[in-house]
């Protein structure tokens, strides 16, 4: 692997930064005659809210740890994601995803196509959140309220649903989003997702997301979302041959130096 990958701890925050990047891309399809409950899974659906094209830079490290990888990532409905690492030793490379194929690439070298197989250390595969559009994709099996928490558990209604099931709990009054378990098909948990901030919660714009595995366990992954911004993106940013385009990007005030 590129040594931008080499680091078991920071090949973790990354690929955990390239999934998180996938929360929301697909968009959204409304009921004809949504229920009561229906009704509030369309409205906490992050996943279909976001912007078709955007840009977010943020930070990934495990809970507890004050070492983050900076970066920043570019995304293009569910088929275009460009990952640029922001931290100084490893400025210039990225990690690009372009449909079912992702790609490493580091200036002056080929690019590195990667495995299908290449994962999350926390367990998820990197296509496991793009595309997630609950409203769209899944039914509700059940819905259950307590104590202001609604929680739906989904099963998939579409062959591109990434999970057999999921489990999602969200503030009613608010309308927001609290948490998404990512289970198999016997409904076994396999990943938790904690919304734990927001930058901007009428849009559902999220601020802070952690990331547990239960079946590999170890520490938490926190994602901190620094900014999100809605805008065209150029094609040549998602080409392999985009090199001249992605040495153009702005610098990002702020990001390590050292």
């Amino acid at each position: 692997m590129p040594s931008a990958t080499s680091d078991p701890d920071r090949r973790r925050r990354l690929r955990t930064a390239i999934a998180i990047a996938g929360l929301a891309t697909a968009p959204l399809a409304a009921a004809d005659s949504p229920s009561a409950a229906e009704a509030l899974l369309v409205a906490t659906d992050l996943f279909a809210r976001a912007p078709q094209e955007l840009r977010l830079r943020l930070e990934v490290g495990a809970e507890g740890s004050e070492r983050t990888t900076a970066l920043e990532i570019y995304r293009r409905g569910a088929e275009r994601a460009l990952v640029r690492m922001l931290d100084a030793r490893d400025r210039g490379k990225f990690v690009l995803r372009r449909g079912d194929e992702t790609w490493f690439l580091a200036p002056g070298a080929r690019p590195v196509r990667l495995a299908p197989s290449y994962r999350l250390h926390g367990g998820a595969a990197l296509d496991e959140l793009l595309g997630l559009s609950l409203a769209r994709d899944y039914r509700i099996a059940a819905y259950e309220e307590t104590s202001g928490v609604g929680t739906f558990d989904l099963e998939a209604a579409a062959s591109v649903a990434p999970h057999p099931r999921v489990r999602w709990a969200v503030d009613v009054a608010r309308r927001l989003p609290l948490r998404a378990e990512l289970r198999s098909r016997d409904g076994r948990a396999l990943r938790v997702l904690e919304l734990r901030g927001w930058l901007d919660p009428r849009a559902l714009v999220p601020g802070e997301v952690a990331v547990a595995d239960l079946v590999r366990r170890g520490p938490k992954l926190v994602a901190r979302f620094l900014e999100v911004d809605a805008a065209p993106l150029p094609d040549a940013l998602f080409e392999l041959d985009g090199g001249a385009a992605r040495a153009a990007l702005p610098d990002v005030p702020g990001a390590p130096v050292n």
